[in-house]
């Protein structure tokens, strides 16, 4: 028995030197070198919840697909901008949420996120005769049906800059509609005055007020995004210099689709024209309209020109990160920020908060309890070190809620204690010896501790299945993963680290002072 509580405490004092390497510096652990991960409550940030747009008969595993792809995306295109541990979470009914910590800026964080869009290709509108459809042409005629008649999807028209000007869209009764990007009608007047003023600022190739409609394949589907599986910056050496672009590769679906609108767009090697333009939009905006130079391309191809390397990186992240799988619906369902000063002061009333709570427990065990609620307390400390080191490792994102659940579970870790100390006193007052005392007093006790503490883990996963499932979840999730924690390693403290500390006392003169086990004297065998 002694030889194995001595490898025990061995192992427990392994454990615990372990999570202080990990747990010190605060900021930065020697082990894991990893920071306490902290929620926006306390550092302040941005809150975003999105709800996702999809296609209609989509079924549940496509959905779910699609959202797994959205995650990744929206989680990639952030890390490009640098954002430290933003949170990017799927919720029920095709959600997604997104936490940024440091962005206060909750409009620029929307469009950080909101420009992570649908990626579409498109090719410019040809009348019956081959000829180049402009806005001018629907606006002067006053058409009543597209024209091109095969093709139902939307028009979009553009300015120089390449954002949206108006949607031309069929209604219910196939009647064309001008409408905006929030899908708002347009006054037909101000739109010809729009159209006026753009036309003023023409440059050449410019892409401005052409019709732009959906590039198909020979089957209808339209190239997205989704069929993109590369989009890559270059530079080479070249006859007039260096020369940029990006490479650009397809999955084997996207090849083939892709080659069969090239097959139609191209036009010649010498013979520019807009007719040969692929138009590239992201979420509406048109970010590139290379031409056509080849009639195939075999899922690989490169978008070249007079790129500064800038501009190349820039139309690669766009390309790339722009690959939704669907489109977000905006607004968003839910938007909130909170102020770093906030945070700061939330963190510091945290810590006086927990700190307080933590010195009044201990002094109670060690004034109550005496030697044993000593021993208590240096479990305690082991506690608190290994699931601070789990909170950085996992890692846990800590809010407001998910401190108060750790402050909570230290009261449980105390609580299991003075279960197995009442036990121990009960067993001493009928003259046990102490060993005996402190294997029936803890046999005894963990039936309730173990009780408890299971209603609370399955509280706990409630609680978090549930938090998961609305819009504010991060206070709910936080609560529950603090507590899961903190009562799961409760256990292990007061069953395993306790209990050798106790048995340590045993056969020492400590043992023999009934006083230190606030055990009245008077003869009773100690």
């Amino acid at each position: 028995m002694v030889k194995r509580n001595r490898v025990t405490l061995i192992i427990i004092s392994i454990i615990f030197a372990l999570a202080l390497l990990v747990v010190l510096p605060i900021n930065e652990g020697i082990l894991g070198k990893k920071g306490i991960r902290l929620g926006l409550d306390l550092v302040g940030g941005s809150h975003l919840v999105y709800q996702a747009q999809f296609p209609e008969g989509a079924t549940g595993e496509e959905k779910a697909r699609d959202v797994d792809r959205a995650l990744e995306t929206i989680r990639h295109r952030i890390d490009k901008y640098g954002v430290t541990e933003p949170i990017i979470q799927k919720q029920e009914g095709g959600r997604i949420l997104v936490q940024l910590p440091g962005f206060t800026d909750i409009e620029e964080a929307k469009r950080l996120v909101e420009q992570t869009g649908f990626l579409e290709f498109r090719g410019v509108e040809l009348d019956k005769e081959g000829k180049l459809v402009y806005l001018s042409g629907y606006l002067e005629n006053a058409r009543s049906e597209f024209f091109n008649e095969d093709e139902d999807g939307s028009r979009i028209f553009v300015d120089n800059d390449g954002n949206p000007v108006v949607f031309v869209v069929k209604d219910e009764e196939g009647n064309l509609d001008y409408i905006d990007e929030a899908g708002n009608p347009v006054d037909i007047e101000e739109l010809k005055q729009t159209e006026e003023q753009i036309i003023e600022q023409l440059t050449p190739w410019s892409p401005a007020l052409l019709s732009w409609i959906p590039a198909r394949g020979d089957d209808g589907t339209q190239l997205t995004g989704s069929f993109l599986d590369e989009a890559k910056p270059y530079a080479a050496a070249g006859i007039t210099g260096t020369e940029t672009g990006v490479s650009i590769r397809w999955n084997e679906e996207g090849g083939e689709i892709f080659d069969q609108i090239a097959q139609r767009l191209y036009g010649g090697s010498l013979y520019l024209s807009p007719k040969q333009e692929l138009g590239i939009l992201l979420d509406n905006t048109l970010i590139s309209h290379p031409w056509i130079r080849q009639p195939a391309y075999g899922g690989e191809g490169a978008i070249t020109g007079n790129f500064a390397p800038e501009e190349v990186n820039r139309l690669a992240i766009l390309l790339e990160s722009g690959a939704l799988p669907m489109p977000l619906e905006k607004p968003p369902l839910y938007e909130e920020k909170v102020s770093a000063t906030l945070g700061a002061g939330f963190i510091d009333m945290s810590l006086k908060a927990g700190l307080i709570g933590i010195i009044l427990v201990m002094l109670f065990m060690g004034i109550y309890y005496r030697l044993p609620g000593a021993l208590a307390n240096l479990a305690l400390i082991f506690y608190g070190a290994a699931v601070l080191a789990l909170f950085k490792l996992i890692p846990v994102t800590l809010t407001l809620a998910g401190i108060g659940g750790f402050v909570l579970s230290i009261g449980m870790a105390v609580d299991a204690n003075i279960l197995i100390f009442e036990r121990m006193k009960e067993e001493l007052r009928l003259g046990r010896t102490l060993g005996a005392a402190i294997e029936t007093g803890f046999s005894r006790a963990w039936p309730a501790i173990r009780d408890s503490n299971v209603t609370t883990f399955i509280i706990c996963g409630i609680l978090y299945i549930l938090g998961s499932r609305i819009v504010e979840s991060a206070p709910v999730m936080g609560f529950a993963v603090t507590l899961l924690i903190g009562v799961a390693i409760s256990m292990f403290t007061a069953i395993v680290v306790t209990r050798t500390l106790l048995r340590l006392l045993v056969g020492t003169r400590l043992a023999q002072k009934a006083s230190l086990f606030r055990i009245p004297a008077g003869g009773e065998n100690v």
